[in-house]
């Protein structure tokens, strides 16, 4: 890896590791989704580096554009700042799930450490065996076809709910 690599790694993987920070923690779900579309973003430049430019495309035009610009419009429509969210102020929350992320954090060090080629695939004969864009789209519509299929539908049913949910919440029936 060149030098210029290794500090787009780093600033991509640093961005993106404060964009998913900023998912978590931040107050208003507008600018939560906007910090997911950072860290997609960023994901996409780590996938780049990675030598997997169609996976980059894909995060950057359907995650990153259609499907988070999706939800920013759900979030827009519902207008979910004037509800109050249950369990906001849960007795022991907090320490609860700070020690649950520190569990979860030391059991992906874990596993990393025991076998760091396990998480990237680096080495693997499923990459060797073709190119990137030839393998991806022979699992994508082999093995995958069918959750691959299931996820517009899933899609329209969640935004629908979501509009459904908008609508009964202010009384309004027609439409």
């Amino acid at each position: 890896m060149t030098v210029v690599a290794s500090i787009v790694f780093y600033v991509a993987a640093a961005i993106a590791i404060l964009g998913g920070i900023g998912v978590v923690s931040a107050r208003s779900p507008m600018y939560s989704g906007l910090s997911l579309i950072l860290t997609l973003s960023q994901l996409a430049v780590l996938f780049l580096l990675l030598g997997a430019q169609f996976i980059a495309a894909a995060q950057i035009l359907i995650y990153a554009g259609a499907v988070m610009v999706l939800f920013l419009f759900v979030i827009a429509l519902l207008g979910v700042e004037a509800y109050p969210f249950l369990g906001r102020h849960l007795p022991g929350q907090r320490p609860l799930s700070v020690a649950l992320a520190a569990i979860l954090l030391a059991g992906v060090i874990f596993f990393v450490a025991e076998n760091p080629r396990a998480i990237t695939g680096a080495h693997s004969t499923v990459l060797q065996s073709g190119g990137n864009v030839e393998v991806f789209g022979r699992q994508l519509f082999t093995s995958f076809f069918f959750p691959f299929e299931l996820t517009a539908p899933l899609l329209i049913v969640a935004m629908i709910g979501a509009v459904a949910l908008s609508r009964s919440r202010r009384g309004d029936t027609n439409a």
